[in-house]
């Protein structure tokens, strides 16, 4: 009985370091595949002559009690003439490139300015764009409803955020090195916020003039 009852102090004792470590490897490994996602479209707008978006959706899930950023995914854009003579128009068209990233469950990317500063303007005005696929409320990321903001990275190697369209073009807006970052926390069923933060969490900050990003994990 005795062996019996300090094994059990044991593993309560170590559980919940565990549960720690194993959330905190979850988190990093989420942090480390999105930033080979951005270096992906970097150099896939570098060596394609094209440029690519990086488009990450928000929605609401069960336990949401506000819509995050639960999924993200690479886009190439082409431009196409519509119409002829004096009423041509010049739009913008998408072609995804891969597949869809969903993140793992309990990780997010917070909305707040404070930790997302990417996805906002020069004015502190979010991009949040409707997600549309083929006139369809259900868009690109499988979600009805969702919105998306996006950062789009150039052939010469600057990166750009995303606002909303304007005669068929995306308004495209140049952010300074400070504000140009994103989080991904934990955070399901909140919406997380600076006061809020946890312990652990992945900042990456995108250099708007290179389109590289490096990353910042305090908790770790």
């Amino acid at each position: 009985m005795v062996v019996v009852t300090i094994v059990a102090l044991m593993l309560a004792l170590a559980t919940p370091a565990l549960t720690r470590t194993m959330q905190a490897s979850r988190l990093s490994s989420a942090g480390e595949f999105l930033m080979g996602s951005i270096a992906e479209a970097q150099q896939t707008a570098f060596s394609s002559n094209t440029p690519v978006e990086l488009r990450f959706f928000s929605f609401m899930e069960d336990v949401d009690q506000s819509p995050v950023y639960h999924s993200y995914q690479l886009f190439k854009i082409t431009t196409v003439s519509q119409g002829a003579g004096a009423a041509a128009v010049i739009k913008e068209t998408i072609l995804p490139v891969g597949n869809l990233v969903r993140l793992p469950e309990g990780i997010i990317i917070p909305t707040d300015i404070t930790l997302s500063n990417v996805f906002y303007d020069i004015n502190g005005q979010a991009g949040s764009i409707q997600d549309i696929k083929d006139n369809s409320a259900v868009g690109y990321s499988g979600v009805n409803g969702a919105n998306y903001c996006a950062i789009r990275f150039l052939p010469d190697g600057t990166c750009r955020t995303v606002g909303k369209t304007q005669n068929g073009m995306a308004t495209l807006t140049f952010q300074n090195l400070p504000k140009n970052f994103l989080t991904l926390t934990f955070g399901s069923g909140t919406a997380v916020t600076l006061a809020s933060l946890p312990k652990n969490f992945f900042t990456i900050q995108i250099d708007p003039y290179t389109g590289k990003a490096r990353s910042y994990k305090p908790g770790f």
